[in-house]
Formats: structure tokens, C-alpha cells, sequence
């Protein structure tokens, strides 16, 4: 008895998985041929197979798709996804509330691999790489924006500068130099690094 529908002989494919079985040394691969070839043979269901093995039955019907749809080698890129398993949820939590907010509160500059491994190792003394908090950054839902930039004189003085476009006039011990420029676009600062930031956000950098 089969416990799943095929879109192609289930018959075929166990063949074809029995034959894998002895013709690679990949062992990941090997693994996921055998957990397979069990669902295919009919004797055991997904559910079962995952009370023996210790694998999520989710897993399982998904790697039985894959074969069923894409044959047995797309189960060789499949990547193993998902958070580092060494953060709790709670962690995990956390860590969203932190790099949600202003990275100076925990002495950094920018939101960014090393600094995220950094912050996590000081208050959780575990040890991601720059790569693992990357990762996490997106499934956290965080994306790199370069932030658009604006002048840091900016808002405070919009009323000061609006009388002058009308006076040419600037208040006493105000500004000392006066810049004029048109719509061609200059900047005197360095680049703008691109940040760790929600998705959809859209910040601004001060340019001085």
C-alpha cells in the first residue's frame, strides 16, 4: 500500500533509487535516496518514517516531491535552511529588537555581519560567522539599503532658509559659508555604507 499519489511510476523511481544507492559516495545524497526509496516502496509512511529516523515528516514528503517532480538528482542541491539552531526563539526575538533600532545603543556604527556576530556572542557568548548572520539578517526580514542622503543642516533650518530665498538675507551668526548649486547633484562626504534595514524601509543619512 502507497500512502502517496505520483505524478510518475513509483515502481520506475525505486529502481532508479536503488541503483543511486550504490553508485555514489556522496553520503548526504545516499541519505536522502534511501529515506526515498522506503517512502516508495509502500511499506512504511512519511509519518512513520519520521518517528523512526528523527527527520520532520515535512522533510520527508519534500524530498518525496522533489523526486517525484524533478527526479532524484535535485535532492543534491538541496540546502539544509532556516535560523542557526543554537538561538532560541526568544533569542531570536531579541535580536530582531535590537537591529531593529539604532545600532549606537550597542556601540556600533552600522548593523552588519561582523557586527551582528559580535553582538550575539557578547550577550549570548555564542559564535555565528559573518556568512551564518547574514543569513539571519534575511530570515529575520532585513535586506541592505544604502540609505538616501540629506543635507544635516536640513529640516532645523528650513524656515531660516526659506526667508533667505526670499530676502537674500541670513541671520546673524548663522551660517558662515553659503553654497549655491543647481539640480546637478554633489556631496562633499564619502559614500553612504549600505545598511542591514527592514525590508520596504526607506532611511536617510545625514552627509555631515
Amino acid at each position: 500500500m502507497r500512502f502517496h499519489t505520483f505524478k510518475h511510476n513509483p515502481d520506475e523511481l525505486l529502481k532508479e533509487g536503488l541503483r543511486l544507492v550504490g553508485s555514489s559516495s556522496d553520503s548526504k545524497f545516499i541519505h536522502r535516496v534511501v529515506m526515498v526509496n522506503l517512502m516508495l516502496s509502500g511499506n512504511i509512511s512519511s509519518l512513520q518514517l519520521s518517528q523512526l529516523s528523527g527527520i520532520a515528516q515535512r522533510t520527508l514528503n519534500q524530498w518525496l516531491n522533489t523526486v517525484d517532480e524533478y527526479g532524484f538528482e535535485r535532492l543534491r542541491a538541496i540546502k539544509q535552511e532556516g535560523r542557526p539552531r543554537k538561538l532560541t526563539d526568544n533569542q531570536l526575538a531579541e535580536i530582531k529588537d535590537a537591529i531593529s533600532n539604532n545600532p549606537e545603543k550597542n556601540g556600533f556604527k552600522v548593523w552588519d555581519g561582523p557586527a551582528l556576530s559580535a553582538f550575539i556572542k557578547s550577550k549570548y557568548g555564542i559564535e555565528l560567522g559573518v556568512r551564518q548572520c547574514q543569513r539571519l539578517f534575511r530570515q529575520l526580514g532585513f535586506s541592505l539599503i544604502r540609505p538616501q542622503p540629506y543635507p544635516s543642516i536640513g529640516e532645523t533650518n528650513e524656515k531660516e532658509r526659506d526667508t533667505f530665498k526670499k530676502t537674500k538675507k541670513y541671520p546673524k551668526n548663522s551660517w558662515r559659508c553659503l553654497v549655491f548649486q543647481d539640480e546637478v547633484h554633489f556631496q562633499a562626504s564619502t559614500s553612504i555604507t549600505r545598511q542591514w534595514l527592514a525590508k520596504g524601509s526607506s532611511p536617510r543619512s545625514s552627509l555631515m
